[in-house]
C-alpha cells in the first residue's frame, strides 16, 4: 500500500513540476526542475522494481545529459531581453494543443489496457505491474544481455547521436561568440 502511494505522490510531483519547469523565465531554472523531474522518475522505476533503469536514468539523463545541458545555457550567456519568453505564435499554441490530445488520447488507451487486464483484481490499489524481477542481481543481467546482443546498434546510434548533439551545441555557442566579437 505505501508502495503505491509513493508512486502517486511522485507522480503528481513529475507533472506538477514538469508543468512548473516550461513555465519558467531562466533556462537554468528550468534544467534544475528537469533534473529534480528525472530523480523523481527514477524513483518510479525503482518502485516499479526496475533498479537498472532507475540508476541509469540518475546517472545518464540527471547527471550527464543535464550537466551538458546546463554547460551549454551558460556557455550562450543570453541576456534576458534575447530570451524568447512570453511570446507564443499560434502555430505553437496549435502544436501544444494537438499534443495535449494525442497524450490524452493515448494516456486514456493505455489506462483502459491497463484496466481490463487487471480486471481480476479488487481495485487499481491493488493492480500489479506486468513483471517484477526476482532480484536487481537478475534485472541488470537481463537489461544488459539484451542491451549489448539485441539491441546494441540501436545503443551505438543513440551514443552517436548524443555526440553530435554535443559538437553541435558546442559550434553554435562558438559562431556567437564569434560574430559577437566581430560586431563589438
Amino acid at each position: 500500500m505505501i508502495t503505491q502511494i509513493s508512486f502517486l505522490i511522485m507522480g503528481v510531483m513529475a507533472v506538477f513540476l514538469s508543468a512548473l519547469m516550461i513555465t519558467r523565465k531562466w533556462p537554468v531554472t528550468s534544467a534544475m526542475l528537469l533534473i529534480v523531474v528525472m530523480m523523481l522518475i527514477a524513483g518510479m522505476y525503482g518502485l516499479l522494481g526496475a533498479h537498472f533503469s532507475a540508476v541509469a536514468q540518475i546517472i545518464v539523463y540527471a547527471g550527464a545529459i543535464m550537466v551538458v545541458f546546463v554547460f551549454v545555457i551558460m556557455l550562450l550567456n543570453l541576456p534576458p531581453e534575447e530570451l524568447r519568453y512570453g511570446r507564443i505564435t499560434i502555430g505553437e499554441l496549435l502544436l501544444t494543443a494537438l499534443g495535449f490530445i494525442v497524450a490524452l488520447f493515448l494516456g486514456t488507451k493505455v489506462g483502459q489496457g491497463y484496466l481490463i487486464s487487471n480486471l481480476n483484481s479488487n481495485s487499481l490499489i491493488n493492480a500489479r505491474p506486468p513483471y517484477y524481477p526476482a532480484s536487481m542481481n537478475e534485472n541488470v543481467k537481463n537489461v544488459s544481455a539484451l542491451m549489448f546482443t539485441d539491441y546494441l546498434w540501436a545503443f551505438e546510434l543513440i551514443s552517436f547521436l548524443i555526440l553530435v548533439a554535443i559538437v553541435g551545441a558546442i559550434v553554435i555557442a562558438k559562431k556567437a561568440k564569434v560574430s559577437d566579437a566581430k560586431s563589438a
